[in-house]
């Protein structure tokens, strides 16, 4: 009972969240604007825009490649590829009754029931994306230092950037201390077995080609595919500016505060652009685009959704 009304008390927070944002939004945008906006977008502008997109999952899968092969998990990129594709289109329509990425973990981990070290090569692929984030975050921070100490919120950002890197380098460099036995002597079983096959990523050389791997899909899954939809609707907004933002944006948008995001990475997107001038209407049409562009991407993925549900539930009833 307990589990779900906290499961169903979160959804509602959640769902506060996202209500408040897009009520903000509602008031704040010109939305004949937006649709001034969206129109200038071409067809082959679309096109570039999902190549990139598929460049960037491709990138993803093979990462995702490399740290389940640590873990002894063999499947073909294409496989890689699929699932990531699936567990993104489940993340964009069923948010809130299965996680893309645990279904990800189930589908890999089935065949031999390894699901724990399953899950830790997804958690671990999560990880890797959030440390390139943050590393590329302070890079262009402070090679943008007098645009950042201009503006509060985006100081109060760097340094919490700042300390989540020390924490996962801290994390990275005390992995296999020996102080870590006597913590995990005191905890239960369970959650012993997780923290030592996580441990095992630690220092190896698939964690460090996982991490050179996310600050190349950062570059072009994060920055380069959203900025093709600024140039195509001759957004205005120099590079360096550009890029001081885009990964602090993608980064408050993937904390768990709304559902699917739907709010709040709109209300970034104008907070954080507003600060070099580019007009609220512009960059709404792009997170907006951008938003429903994935969506019709990510629902390439439904045969094969639907294929596997259907091996699951034959499974279930034999």
């Amino acid at each position: 009972m307990n589990i779900k009304y906290n499961k169903t008390l979160k959804f509602a927070l959640k769902l506060l969240v996202s209500l408040f944002f897009i009520s903000w939004l509602v008031l704040k945008i010109d939305w004949a604007e937006v649709l001034g906006y969206a129109a200038k977008i071409s067809i082959w502008q679309i096109v570039l825009y999902v190549a990139v997109l598929l460049v960037s999952m491709a990138i993803s899968a093979y990462k995702w490649k490399i740290l389940a092969e640590f873990k002894g998990f063999k499947f073909p990129l294409e496989k890689y590829f699929e699932l990531y594709l699936t567990g993104t289109f489940i993340n964009n329509f069923f948010p809130s009754f299965i996680g893309g990425d645990t279904y990800k973990a189930y589908q890999i981990g089935k065949g031999e029931k390894k699901y724990l070290a399953a899950s830790a090569t997804v958690v671990m692929d999560r990880i890797t994306g959030l440390a390139a984030a943050l590393a590329l975050s302070v890079v262009f921070a402070f090679a943008n230092w007098q645009v950042v100490v201009s503006h509060q919120i985006l100081l109060y950002l760097l340094a919490g950037t700042i300390l989540a890197l020390i924490g996962i380098l801290i994390l990275f460099f005390t992995a296999k201390m020996t102080f870590w036995k006597s913590i995990t002597a005191k905890i239960p079983q369970k959650i012993t077995e997780v923290i030592v096959d996580f441990a095992q990523y630690w220092g190896s050389a698939a964690l460090g080609k996982a991490f050179l791997l996310a600050i190349v899909f950062s570059l072009i899954g994060i920055a380069g595919v959203n900025y093709v939809l600024f140039w195509s609707l001759g957004i205005q907004v120099g590079i360096i500016n550009y890029l001081t933002v885009i990964f602090l944006i993608s980064f408050i948008s993937a904390l768990p505060v709304s559902i699917n995001n739907i709010g709040i990475k709109e209300w970034a997107y104008v907070t954080f652009f507003g600060f070099f001038g580019v007009s609220a209407s512009a960059v709404i049409t792009v997170a907006l685009l951008s938003r429903i562009l994935q969506m019709v991407v990510s629902f390439a993925a439904l045969p094969a959704y639907l294929r596997n549900k259907k091996l699951v539930i034959n499974k279930l009833t034999d």
